[in-house]
């Protein structure tokens, strides 16, 4: 079975005006000649939308992926704004994509913890909706050890519900990344031992010794290793050194594959994924180029196997 930890669905209107509005200024601006904002603002959407995640399923079949895990992005505290979409009506979008296509996504919650009303967001999105598992963005202006996120904790952990924590960055300057530095996990690990925490993009890249310093240090912490597809194709030898490295000190049996993948039109398209996902299938044969080893177990465990483990997902049949 081979998992994808880390995919998000868009539908029009989940993240804030003043979100739009930064990524068309920095689009425009990115290389020269420098392009009109106005321009680029009314297409973003059209560019992100898949509404049903029917092109999701086509771009995780075409990549031979079973399962994708969906994260939603609660990121209006952070934005200071109001999305159009209100936070229970996109989970329940969210949670319909998953019940419009059995079997082919797990759906996690994502709450802010700076909400008044977290904790009965969590446990709706739980017991209503049949969510498994809570992503956090501590970019929206708290750190993971910050005592409003703790009964979040304490009821993931009694539930045996993972939560993925993002880190690393830069990110966007709306959301600092100062709030994303994994070390900050340790105190979360210290206090809720069997609590499956999942550290979301593995400190890429700014904070990767970081992650590596934390998920060695728990036996419940995993890395999950979405958004390294450039660092991968572009400084391999690096890269894996590196995957070998925290698979020597955490071991092949914590680490999670991961995408961070959005099946709009416009947005990563579907051959990255399948170069990111051909990119881990072929880590046997490439690895020794670099003087480094991975068996086939390994890759499978981290292809999937792992994130199944945690999940208690069922291999398809014929699989």
């Amino acid at each position: 079975m081979i998992v994808d930890a880390h995919v998000h669905h868009y539908e029009r209107g989940f993240f804030s005006q003043r979100w739009h509005d930064y990524v068309a200024q920095s689009w425009g601006r990115r290389n020269p000649p420098e392009r009109d904002p106005a321009i680029i603002r009314p297409k973003i959407e059209g560019g992100m939308e898949d509404p049903g995640g029917d092109r999701m399923v086509a771009h995780l079949d075409a990549a031979g992926i079973d399962v994708g895990v969906l994260l939603p992005l609660d990121w209006e505290i952070g934005f200071g704004q109001p999305a159009a979409v209100p936070i229970r009506r996109m989970h329940e979008i969210i949670s319909g994509v998953a019940i419009r296509h059995p079997g082919r996504f797990v759906a996690f919650a994502g709450i802010d913890p700076q909400r008044e009303d977290a904790v009965e967001l969590l446990e709706w999105a739980v017991k209503d909706l049949g969510m498994r598992g809570l992503k956090l963005y501590p970019p929206t202006g708290f750190y993971p050890y910050d005592r409003r996120v703790y009964p979040l904790y304490e009821r993931c952990e009694a539930w045996g519900l993972p939560i993925l924590c993002h880190t690393g960055g830069p990110g966007i300057a709306l959301l600092p990344a100062r709030y994303a530095n994994p070390i900050f996990l340790q105190d979360v690990q210290a206090d809720f031992p069997e609590l499956r925490l999942w550290i979301g993009h593995a400190g890429h890249r700014i904070y990767w010794q970081e992650a590596a310093a934390v998920a060695t240090v728990g036996i419940n912490t995993y890395l999950e290793l979405s958004t390294w597809q450039t660092v991968a194709l572009e400084e391999e030898e690096f890269y894996v050194r590196w995957l070998s490295t925290v698979r020597d000190r955490v071991g092949a049996h914590r680490l999670l594959w991961g995408s961070d993948h959005i099946a709009g039109t416009r947005v990563r398209g579907v051959q990255k994924l399948i170069d990111w996902a051909d990119w881990f299938r072929g880590l046997p044969e490439r690895a020794p180029k670099y003087g480094v080893t991975f068996t086939d177990e390994e890759v499978d465990l981290i292809l999937g196997g792992n994130a199944a483990r945690c999940l208690g997902l069922v291999q398809p049949e014929g699989k």
